[in-house]
This record gives C-alpha cells, structure tokens and sequence, in this order.
C-alpha cells in the first residue's frame, strides 16, 4: 500500500506507440512544443521535480521553468554513487535549488565538492536508497507535498515497483523506436495481479493533431 506520509506523486512522460521513452542511443526528443508547454505548467504547479542519475547524465536537464511564467521547483536527483558530472546544468543553482540523495556508498569527496558548491546532499543510512524512506523525510521536512517525476525508466521503476506513484500523465507520440528505454525499464511484473491499479480519468488529442495525453490515477 501507498505510505501515507509521503508527497503526491505525479509521472509525466513523453513516449513512443511502443512505449519507450528513449531509443536504443537514448535519443529521447519526442514532445512538440505544446507537449513542452504542458510539461512546463506542470512543473510550475509541483513543489519538487525529481530524477535518476542516468537522466542527469544522458540529457543533461536544467528542470526549470521555461515555457510559461512560474516559480521553478525544487531539483532532486536520486545518486546512490554520486555519478553525475560536477558541470551538471542541475547543478547551477542560480535559478533553483538543486537537492542530491545518494547512499553510503557515495565517495566522500564528491559529496563536500557538491556541499562546497551550494548543492544539498542527503546521504542515507544505506547502500541501496529506501525511496519511501526519501519521500517521507521529504514531506516532514522540507515540507514537499507534490512531486513531479521526470524519469528516466529505472526510476519509474522502482517507484511504481514500490506502489507510490499517484497519477501518470503520458503523452504518445507518433513514433516507434522498435527497442530502448522504457516508462518503466526494471524486472517487471509477471502477471497483473502483482501490480499496482490505475484508472484512466482522461484523453486528450494534443493541439498539434498527432498526439494523445492519457492521465490515469491510482484506483484506491
């Protein structure tokens, strides 16, 4: 079941007719600029935006607010090894704040660098980062009550894997990419009665005429 204390989470994700949100190369460029404006909004509406290490160093994301008028959220990055570079766009926290989670296993000198260049870091009391662990230390203390999940797949994984992802809004594109990155790229479920319920609340056909926006809520 959904930990009670922990911030609404909210995935958003572009992806391919068969499901990848990134190619074979990690090519992951799919939403129009309506799809972008969308993305933006809800980022403006989010308390935090939150992302894997791969994400950081595949797309190099600044996880601002751009494309509409709005506060930029708080930046987290799952790290359990501190590998993202230290030139990171995320780490220039001119714009927002920029908030790293990483495990014992993380260097101790990678973690003071990151200290020393204004950039919060939690270190977790283990070697594999308890995500429910991290989303209610979020909510009792920094107050976070809405997240906003921006990938990559072994993210999503481990978040639905644990049941604590509240609402998905997908975007499919008119592409195929055949292989690649899935939304959820893990082990996987074997059957359906293993995975967590959701219900489609709304469909939507994108301003641009080639895309459709699916939103579903977890179904209580």
């Amino acid at each position: 079941m959904v930990t009670a204390l922990k911030p609404y989470l909210i995935l958003a994700c572009a992806v391919t007719i068969d499901g990848r949100i990134a190619s074979v190369t990690r090519y992951s460029k799919l939403s129009c600029p309506y799809d972008l404006k969308r993305l933006h909004e809800l980022r403006a509406s989010v308390d935090a935006v939150m992302v894997g290490a791969n994400t950081v160093i595949t797309d190099n994301p600044e996880l601002t607010v751009r494309y509409v008028e709005g506060k930029n959220p708080l930046r987290i990055v799952i790290d359990g090894r501190l590998r993202i570079p230290l030139n990171a766009k995320i780490l220039n926290t001119a714009k927002a704040k920029t908030l790293i989670i990483t495990s014992r296993k993380a260097p101790s000198s990678i973690t003071e660098k990151l200290k020393s260049m204004n950039i919060d870091v939690w270190i977790m009391d283990s070697e594999v980062i308890d995500l429910k662990e991290v989303l209610e230390k979020l909510y009792v203390e920094l107050n976070i009550r809405k997240v906003l999940v921006e990938g990559g797949g072994t993210l999503n994984w481990y978040l639905i894997k644990q049941d604590l992802i509240d609402e998905m809004r997908i975007t499919v594109t008119p592409y195929i990419f055949g292989a690649g990155i899935s939304i959820f790229q893990g082990e996987g479920f074997k059957t359906t009665h293993e995975c967590p319920k959701f219900k489609l609340t709304n469909i939507a056909l994108c301003e641009c005429g080639n895309e459709v926006i699916l939103k579903y809520v977890r179904a209580r």
